[in-house]
């Protein structure tokens, strides 16, 4: 009787391994830049989620709406008499966030005008890193401002913040 014999099966890292591996290789200009290009793709992709989300709710629930955009510039209303109020921190929160998903956007760009470049000149593979520090200054010079132009506001109370009801003071409900 004869008897068959199985294939070898290849052996394959689990993915911890893979991970630590493609970290540990350290690369060049090349990695960095694909692994940040990926990055801020992701980031910029989260963004949009929830923008569709938020802006869903204009039509759907427009008072939810006005209170998401409220919390956006750290209002929060109608939760609880105790909880109602300006707070700062939520308000850092999500200036910081804008100025995250304004880096995104920007390394998102011109890393991708670098990379069309490969595309329509080939021998610009060869002033790869060159290019890639070109990129590095554009981004850093525009960041530096648009960080001055996003942050200077928070060092101030923003002018448009409601005088909201509180525990000790109830608000006056009009009469029927």
């Amino acid at each position: 009787m004869s008897q068959s014999l199985r294939t070898p099966q290849v052996y394959r890292r689990g993915f911890r391994d893979r991970l630590v591996e493609g970290l540990r290789y350290g690369g060049g200009v090349g990695q960095w830049s694909w692994l940040i290009h990926r990055l801020t793709g992701l980031g910029i992709l989260l963004f949009l989620v929830i923008h569709i989300v938020d802006t869903f709710f204009v039509v759907a629930f427009p008072a939810l709406y006005d209170h998401t955009v409220a919390i956006y510039s750290g209002i929060i209303s109608g939760l609880h008499p105790t909880v109602n109020g300006y707070y700062w921190p939520l308000r850092w929160v999500f200036r910081l966030g804008e100025l995250g998903l304004i880096a995104s956007v920007l390394f998102h760009a011109l890393n991708g005008i670098r990379i069309v470049l490969f595309d329509f000149w080939p021998k610009a593979v060869n002033h790869q890193k060159t290019l890639f520090n070109a990129v590095q200054i554009v981004f850093w010079v525009i960041m530096i401002l648009v960080t001055i132009r996003v942050v200077s506001p928070l060092f101030s109370a923003p002018e448009h913040v409601p005088v909201l009801k509180t525990a000790s003071a109830p608000a006056m409900v009009p009469s029927r």
